[in-house]
């Protein structure tokens, strides 16, 4: 909400309004901070955590302000990259992923996940980004035209309704700025490759290791905006934008620690693993038993794993062009109209290894002519041969029993099929390229006024839509590969040919020769190879209006304040829909590649609310210089059929001007979203691992677990991927969650310019919608036999959980156990005088003490300080960013940054019960980093401003992990934010960041 104030106070929270290079960020009262003209009359203010006018602009909640200088020394492009340099955030979707992702770019406050983060502009909603996740897209922010962002940690939903359980991230833009300005950057990655880790591993395998000087990801981007004021006495202003971004591709193989996918054995042992899924093709029989394709037609034992990383991009391609305008026009004060209309169009490219026959196809006909005699004999002997099939089509071989008989349409002759699982990778056909495009516009029109000294109003409806398309590129088709294999003896011609071809049901397939190496025709590969299609959107409707009330004109006030009581009653209404419309490749999973079928959704819920917020100042220069009390209150209506209600109450206390006591309570919530409630349940990628298929559970564990015996121990996938049964659930209900703040905040009159703030949170989400989590339900089956867990598994006819879609674990979202975290957040700032120059040292840092997980089966387990299968991406204890900028009198400024992650260790290395097993060493702990950014300005006038800057100014190689490898004891690698054999959203994986810009005034 905007709130027309006569004075804006500033506060020297280790920074300097005025001073162009000086770094903003600091732990503080939320705060109207960055804006030259501060002190006019009638300057518009937002504070982030409250809708009530504050006199001095001073809040409860611990509100972090990134101001816009940070953005322009970060050399920021992606504003998901400042944000998730703050230590209080977690890495979500961004830039630097490839397997996994969705285009987008989401922030995660708190390791609590990117949907229990709540996303302003200006205080109003930004709509979901994506079909997928109804966490924004951070794409559609310009960085170029933020003035601050203010980052509200904890509960909010009083304030702002649901979603704001970890707390908000609301992006006040420039929307005052008159005049007209181009801001240009150049960027790029440079890295020395020196990182003997892995050479011999590449050499070992033959791989080619990359040496030397490489530069990557080279990026332009270019934001022009201009604004003023019109009406006959200035009564409008408008503030205008359009930029555009281009990111080019950096793939792994440019670099020596990401070329090869990691594998690393029980002692410690690297070497370079790969995915059996490989360029000669690698095959099971019914026995399990595994080998390849040699020299003339052969099968030889064993597997050539695929080393699939060098493909993977580090990062994607992007384009990206924003445009939109914020006006407003003040008819008189009691009717003062504004919109905001924000449009995006973003299109990246996420590339991965080729697609190929993941096991696609079960077996094969023993009269095929593409089989030489020796694999014919090899395959088609007895004991191996099709005697029946499940009801789903899935191959059995029954010990003792005549195979069956099939009989050919064309010639009547009698053949046998033999069990016989491929996996062959697409060599021939290229990489397998998810092309994304999200297309999103923001709308907002309201008015706000003063209905008398006391009353003031503001109403908006907003709407908000995302387009969402993806072109899925270079997947084969299971069908179509299913008859390319299937080939007989043409008899028209005496040459192989696929048996749908001689019956003519299908004249385009042509025989897809895995048999031989370098047997796959461009004929065949035209044939197989097909794309996918998805296209849908998300929509969001809000309707809005608050009556704010200043009652201390009626005399509703304290008898020791000079500041009344003052309220906001509300009510709003908001809609939220989701449509995802799939071809028919992807609707029935006839893509190799994909893991699972991506069936069509839809599905929409409303909300109907009612809120009210109230500050009282109880002592104002009474003996102590200041008391406040302030409360929120929101009920909630929604058509999914509940109502939740938040509510928040809150103390300040300041015995004295210099220093400060904060605390608060918030009750907030998260109700399920449309995926949580409606996503079809599938049959895809979950899991990372499978105890009967590395000797970490003994056979009668597995059968626990629907292990015949005689299949144990199962292969195991090398890749670490699992089939699970996933989707949503109808009958989610919302999560509740606590927060707790006990802050400090220190500003001594006897030294200007200095501030420190401590603040202590304590967030607990109950009620949590979440995944028992597809390794904790077969460890739990192995450990305890529980037949709850035990009955979720589903092996297929081999024992596998991966190699067919008929393997798989029950793993649907249930209100189940709860999250906890707890910390503290430690700022210190200070800004002086040398001469005629300016020094500023400001430092934000978050001591991290727990973050614990209980998922409603095993004992509730703690990550902080740990990273793994089980606890995700690195959760160090301790981070930190710090900055020190000295800026002449001349113009020039100089910065320097230092980032810091703490160490952390495996989370199998805990003595907890659910984390504890058995770690390789080379796994056993990631050390901490330390980054330096070093960054110079140089002002000209008030019209030109130049910047250059570096980032890992030393180079530091990212900490490696096993990242391949059947087992969790060697595989450390979670899916989605671990690529690259480290975690490029967590840590710099691609070397020195160098930016060079400009920034032009007129």
């Amino acid at each position: 909400m905007t709130t027309k104030m006569n004075k804006v106070s500033r506060f020297g929270l280790g920074c300097s309004a005025a001073a162009l290079s000086i770094a903003a960020f600091a732990s503080a009262p939320a705060f109207a901070q960055g804006a030259a003209d501060g002190d006019e009359e009638g300057a518009v203010i937002i504070v982030t955590g409250s809708r009530i006018p504050q006199p001095n602009l001073t809040g409860v909640s611990p509100v972090t302000v990134v101001g816009s200088q940070e953005f322009k020394l970060q050399g920021t492009t992606r504003t998901e990259d400042l944000i998730n340099s703050l230590p209080q955030t977690f890495a979500g979707q961004g830039g630097n992923l490839a397997n996994g992702a969705t285009g987008t770019a989401t922030v995660d406050l708190r390791g609590l996940g990117s949907e229990r983060t709540l996303v302003l502009i200006n205080g109003r909603r930004l709509m979901p980004g994506d079909p997928v996740s109804s966490a924004a897209d951070l794409n559609m922010v310009p960085a170029a035209i933020v003035k601050r962002v203010d980052v509200l940690t904890g509960g909010a939903s009083s304030t702002y309704g649901s979603d704001a359980v970890a707390g908000v991230v609301n992006f006040i833009m420039d929307t005052d700025f008159e005049g007209f300005r181009i801001d240009g950057q150049y960027s790029l990655y440079q890295h020395n490759n020196s990182n003997d880790t892995l050479r011999a591993a590449h050499a070992a395998r033959g791989f080619p290791f990359p040496s030397g000087n490489t530069v990557n990801g080279g990026t332009v981007d270019v934001t022009v905006s201009f604004g003023g004021k019109f009406g006959d006495d200035d009564q409008g202003h408008f503030m205008a934008y359009a930029g555009y971004r281009k990111l080019k591709a950096a793939s792994q193989s440019k670099f020596d620690y990401a070329s090869c996918a990691s594998q690393v054995n029980a002692a410690g042992v690297v070497s370079c693993g790969g995915s059996a899924t490989s360029a000669n093709g690698s095959f099971f029989d019914w026995n399990s038993n595994l080998f390849q394709i040699g020299p003339n037609r052969t099968f030889t034992p064993g597997f050539t794993p695929y080393n699939f990383a060098p493909l993977n991009y580090f990062q994607r391609p992007d384009e990206r062009y924003t445009a939109g305008v914020f006006a407003d026009y003040e008819v008189s004060p009691a009717f003062h109209p504004y919109m905001e209309a924000m449009f995006m169009d973003d299109r990246t490219v996420a590339q991965i290894a080729e697609s190929g026959n993941f096991g696609n196809t079960l077996s094969i006909n023993c009269d095929n002519p593409l089989l030489s005699a020796q694999q014919r004999t090899q395959i088609c002997a007895p004991g191996n041969l099709i005697t029946r099939f499940t009801e789903t089509g899935f191959p059995l071989v029954d010990a003792g029993v005549a195979p069956i008989d099939f009989r050919d349409p064309l010639t009547g002759n009698i053949y046998n099929r033999a069990f016989l699982q491929a996996l062959r990778r697409n060599v021939e056909g290229g990489p397998r390229r998810s092309d994304l495009q999200h297309t999103a516009f923001r709308i907002v029109g309201g008015a706000k006024g003063e209905i008398s000294p006391v009353w003031s109003y503001d109403a908006y409806y907003l709407f908000g839509r995302t387009n969402y398309s993806q072109t899925y590129s270079n997947e084969f088709s299971a069908s179509r590969l299913t008859n390319a294999i299937d080939v007989v003896t043409d008899p028209r011609t005496g040459l192989p040919a696929c048996r749908v071809f001689v019956l003519g049901t299908d004249t385009n397939c042509r025989p897809y020769d895995m048999f031989a190496l370098g047997g796959v025709t461009q004929d065949a590969l035209n044939y197989v190879q097909i794309p996918g299609f998805q296209r849908g959107n998300t929509q969001e409707r809000v309707l809005s209006g608050t009556i704010t009330g200043l009652l201390g004109e009626y005399g509703l006030k304290s008898p020791w304040a000079n500041d009344g009581l003052g309220v906001v009653f509300g009510a709003e209404y908001r809609k939220e829909s989701l449509e995802l419309d799939t071809d028919v490749a992807f609707r029935t999973g006839d893509l190799t590649g994909q893991g699972a079928a991506t069936v069509p959704v839809s599905g929409s819920f409303d909300v109907k609310e009612l809120f009210g917020e109230f500050r009282l100042p109880i002592v104002e220069e009474q003996g102590i210089h200041a008391l406040t009390l302030e409360g929120a209150y929101r009920y909630s209506d929604y058509s999914s059929g509940f109502t939740t209600d938040t509510f928040k109450i809150a103390v300040d206390f300041a015995p004295v001007r210099d220093i400060r006591f904060r605390a608060s309570f918030n009750r907030a919530v998260r109700a399920p979203n449309v995926q949580d409630l409606f996503a079809p349940n599938i049959v895809a990628l979950n899991g990372n691992s499978d105890p009967c298929g590395d000797g970490s559970a003994t056979a009668a564990q597995c059968a626990l677990t629907g292990l015949d015996p005689a299949n144990y121990p199962v292969a195991g996938n090398p890749a670490g991927q699992y089939n699970g049964f996933i989707g949503g659930n109808p009958n989610l209900q919302p999560e509740k969650s606590d927060t707790k703040t006990i802050g400090i905040v220190f500003q001594p009159t006897f030294l200007p310019g200095f501030n420190a703030t401590v603040d202590w949170f304590d967030i607990k989400v109950k009620d949590l919608i979440q995944n028992y989590g597809q390794d904790v339900i077969i460890n739990q089956c192995i450990t305890t036999g529980d037949p709850t867990f035990c009955s979720l598994i589903n092996r297929d006819a081999t024992g596998s959980l991966w190699r067919s879609a008929n393997g798989f674990v029950r793993d649907l979202p249930l209100n189940i156990g709860g999250l906890k975290t707890r910390g503290l957040d430690l700022s210190a700032g200070y800004n002086t005088r040398i001469g005629t120059n300016s020094l500023s040292f400001s430092i934000i840092g978050t001591w991290l003490d727990k973050l614990q997980t209980d998922n409603g089966v095993t004992a509730p387990y703690d990550c902080a300080g740990l990273y793994g299968l089980v606890c995700g991406i690195p959760n160090p204890e301790w981070r930190h960013k710090a900055r020190v900028t000295f800026n002449m009198e001349n113009g020039l400024g100089l910065s320097l940054a230092w980032r810091y992650f703490g160490s952390v260790k495996i989370d199998r290395s805990s003595s907890n019960p659910t984390l504890t097993g058995a770690f390789s060493p080379f796994n056993e702990k990631l050390p901490s980093q330390s980054y330096f950014d070093l960054a110079a300005t140089y002002a000209i006038n008030d019209q030109y401003t130049f910047r250059l800057g570096v980032q890992n100014l030393l180079d530091n190689d990212p900490p490696i992990i096993g990242a391949n490898g059947a087992s969790a004891v060697n595989n450390a690698c979670t899916a989605v934010f671990c690529s690259g054999n480290t975690f490029p959203g967590v840590y710099d994986s691609m070397g020195r960041y160098i930016y060079a810009g400009v920034t032009l005034n007129f």
